[in-house]
């Protein structure tokens, strides 16, 4: 009698590790396919970063933003030699650094606090990058009736260089 309660637990702990193996190889696949992804973005913010440090003689960094409307650049946050909070705004092809003290202009916070003015329903990017040759903030957002948008401010003076609403 034991012999057979033996043999009627035997496949239940077969059919839970076959189970806990299907997901563990589901999760492995999952983790595979994100690293995966995300490699050619983590490669360029490598690349924008060592720039920056070259270029713009960043000593440590903190932050990085990317932009793709005509051009694309990368946006790298730190500090250079000076101890200066600095952006560096790096074309994709690496050529022609900007480098902006942040306390020369509209601070990241100060750009969305004007977004929020126009209640939107949420903020989707916030970055700093060239538009018509001037560092500016790029934001694109939903407006309440779930429509994207898109506002650009001049980074000096916070005036609204271009906006697109109701895409």
């Amino acid at each position: 009698m034991r012999q057979q309660y033996q043999r009627r637990q035997r496949p239940r702990h077969w059919v839970l590790l076959s189970v806990l193996v299907v997901i563990l190889v589901l999760l492995l696949s999952a983790g595979y396919l994100i690293h995966k992804a995300t490699k050619p973005l983590s490669q360029d913010q490598t690349r924008a970063e060592s720039v920056a440090k070259k270029a713009g003689h960043l000593t440590s960094t903190s932050d990085f933003y990317w932009t793709n409307l005509d051009t694309t650049y990368y946006t790298v946050v730190g500090k250079n030699k000076a101890k200066q909070a600095v952006y560096a705004i790096v074309p994709k092809t690496g050529n022609d650094v900007t480098v902006l003290k942040q306390s020369a202009g509209l601070s990241r916070n100060a750009a969305l606090q004007k977004v929020w003015q126009h209640n939107p329903k949420k903020v989707l990017s916030a970055a700093l990058s060239m538009f018509n040759g001037k560092p500016a903030w790029q934001i694109s957002y939903l407006n309440k009736s779930g429509k994207l948008c898109y506002l650009t401010y001049q980074y000096s003076n916070g005036k609204v260089l271009q906006q697109i609403s109701n895409i």
